[in-house]
């Protein structure tokens, strides 16, 4: 089992910091939001990061083509891996937070096919035809010219046509529907579809669960702890579909949407009342170090080999140094 850090990007000295203690602890990669207005730009950050370490993958999770044209990310994602040595995965959704609090919103499936398409191509040195136009040009292919080609390309993606489109397009998914085996081997199964409709295999495609952490020697108070930041994880993933939540936690489940306010800070858009236990099982993994483990050993068994995780805010450091203590080391070879 290998693990991917995820976090916001809020000063440079934080991120190099964090960079630099993952590395140490074992981590497998450090990936960062990209939410201008609220964080800094991930790929100048992770490019200084790069300087810092000599193994940390460094990867966005995620980006959007609402604000970033599909040729600049690709454009950019490959100055990142020149910069990394081959190092770079560029992580990519329809849009969040970001995108709705300026008014704006996410991109459609089809435009985010088509998104996904260019810069697959781009990022695997295989070009893409450009339309002629009247005024300027040619109809033509165009290559990718600089940068350190391929990059991996992963999805995040919940619902059900989207982790479609992640198996046709995708290197890897982040997979935000939680740690549920039952909901992991629903996920599968949709981006098995995808890959079937694109003549790839599943086994081609890397499968990355993620969700919240934290260990504590009380494993009341660490799932306490994720309870607030784990609520827009949740309401992200079922804005999607309600199909992979069990019947007896549906009316809870449908408690809780109807309660989140997006207007609010991202640890204030939902009482924590509303947030029950099936949602903090689902999506995080608390609890004491040996709780963890075990969370963690059922994963490995199913056949997952990564996963991305996101510490509380306010207890960041904390968690990254229990977890690099007492959970890394029971999965090191």
């Amino acid at each position: 089992m290998r693990f991917n850090l995820h976090g916001s990007a809020r000063t440079v000295a934080d991120v190099l910091r964090r960079a630099r203690a993952a590395e140490r602890a074992g981590f497998e990669g450090i990936f960062l939001a990209d939410s201008q207005m609220n964080s800094l730009d991930p790929f100048q950050l992770l490019a200084l990061a790069a300087a810092q370490t000599n193994r940390l993958r460094l990867g966005t999770a995620v980006t959007n083509i609402v604000y970033r044209d599909p040729t600049i990310l690709a454009n950019s994602a490959a100055t990142l891996n020149e910069t990394s040595d081959g190092r770079a995965v560029l992580g990519i959704g329809t849009g969040d937070g970001p995108v709705y609090s300026l008014g704006r919103s996410a991109t459609r499936l089809s435009e985010f096919a088509e998104g996904l398409r260019l810069i697959r191509d781009l990022l695997h040195a295989e070009g893409i035809t450009v339309a002629k136009s009247k005024e300027r040009r040619a109809e033509g292919r165009v290559r990718l010219r600089v940068g350190k080609l391929p990059v991996p390309l992963y999805v995040s993606a919940e619902g059900p046509r989207i982790l479609r489109l992640a198996g046709r397009f995708a290197d890897g998914v982040i997979l935000g529907t939680g740690f549920d085996l039952e909901v992991l081997k629903w996920a599968r199964e949709r981006i098995a579809e995808g890959a079937d409709e694109a003549g790839r295999r599943v086994s081609e495609i890397d499968i990355m669960p993620a969700g919240m952490i934290c260990a504590d020697e009380d494993g009341s108070t660490a799932r306490k702890r994720v309870r607030s930041r784990l609520a827009n994880r949740a309401h992200h993933n079922f804005r999607f579909t309600l199909e992979t939540v069990p019947p007896a936690e549906l009316e809870g489940v449908k408690r809780f949407m109807a309660a989140f306010d997006m207007e609010q800070p991202i640890e204030q858009r939902v009482g924590p009342d509303l947030v029950t236990d099936y949602l903090v099982e689902r999506f995080a993994i608390a609890g004491t170090a040996a709780e963890c483990v075990a969370r963690l050993k059922a994963l490995e068994e199913f056949g997952v080999r990564r996963i991305m995780v996101t510490p509380p805010e306010a207890i960041y450091d904390a968690v990254i140094e229990a977890w690099a203590s007492k959970v890394i080391p029971s999965f090191l070879a």
